[in-house]
């Protein structure tokens, strides 16, 4: 008889249970859970508090250390946000966008309450479970969406037709492609299996995200609204944020190599562009942290640290 094998454990996500104005309660499944609370409940009281508690590497300045509810303006607070989970540059937890001294910003949200970042970065769970799956895989694909949205990467159903009309997809393009699969010193993005790299003429062989439903200009379908708002930001102005359980900046422990590959696309003519590597020491500036107890304590106002 074979031998059977050990049932794999698993994490029991935790039950928060969260306070109303009224005598009911909020039970909040998971890190979902909690999230969805924090940010339709918690979030709009705090937004100020929030954003001047952004932590970021070698404690450089947080540009909303002072930042007061007056000066923020036509803010808008997403939720988990659906990007392409599979095909596509994942799901954030959530994404802030709002308007302050004359700068349109936006900060993309990962969570992790049950995990620290080096933890997640680990290479074996990498190649096991997925890119997708690490905070460092995760960062990555954002800012390769972002990337591409800001320098129009669009195409129609020809992945080989550029900047169509109505701007159906935003789709990877082949030089940030390489610059993440063909790397092989760190794990790489495992989508792209070799069937894919040997058809580029299929749409399918390509990350893309599907941002015009209908091909109207009014198109509100899907993550139009978001995305809509996320091209009114300048590259600079867009943030990193990862919320996790680590009890220190996790940037300022991990290595360089540990730390998320960014890369920059420029723009030549109107199908030629150029992808090159954006060196830690600079792309840092786009991102921060702050700790898990941010959003799981009772009161918004207490014991955030």
């Amino acid at each position: 008889m074979a031998k059977s094998k050990k049932a794999a454990k698993s994490k029991t996500a935790k039950m928060y249970m969260k306070p109303s104005k009224t005598d009911l309660q909020f039970g909040c499944y998971s890190e979902r859970g909690l999230m969805s609370y924090f940010m339709f409940i918690d979030l709009p009281k705090n937004l100020p508090e929030f954003l001047q508690a952004l932590k970021f590497p070698n404690c450089d300045e947080n540009l909303f250390g002072k930042i007061k509810n007056e000066d923020i303006t036509n803010a808008i607070i997403f939720s988990e946000l659906d990007l392409g989970k599979k095909e596509g540059f994942g799901c954030p937890d959530g994404a802030i966008y709002f308007e302050y001294n004359g700068k349109k910003t936006m900060i993309l949200i990962e969570v992790k309450a049950n995990e620290i970042y080096e933890k997640s970065y680990n290479p074996k769970k990498e190649y096991k479970k997925g890119y997708n799956s690490t905070i460092k895989g995760q960062l990555e694909l954002r800012w390769r969406m972002k990337e591409l949205l800001l320098n129009e990467c669009f195409c129609n159903d020809n992945p080989n037709e550029y900047n169509d009309r109505k701007k159906t997809y935003l789709r990877e393009i082949e030089r940030m492609r390489d610059f993440y699969v063909k790397d092989k010193s760190q794990p790489h993005d495992r989508f792209y299996t070799k069937n894919k790299m040997d058809d580029e003429n299929s749409l399918a062989s390509w990350r893309r995200l599907i941002i015009n439903e209908t091909g109207e200009e009014n198109d509100e379908s899907g993550v139009k609204k978001f995305i809509d708002e996320l091209q009114k930001c300048k590259n600079e102005e867009v943030y990193f944020l990862v919320i996790s359980k680590d009890t220190e900046n996790p940037f300022d422990k991990v290595s360089d190599l540990q730390c998320p590959r960014c890369s920059t696309i420029k723009k030549e003519s109107h199908e030629k562009y150029l992808c090159e590597e954006l060196p830690w020491k600079n792309a840092k500036k786009q991102f921060c942290w702050l700790p898990i107890t941010w959003i799981e304590n009772e009161d918004p106002t207490k014991n955030r640290e």
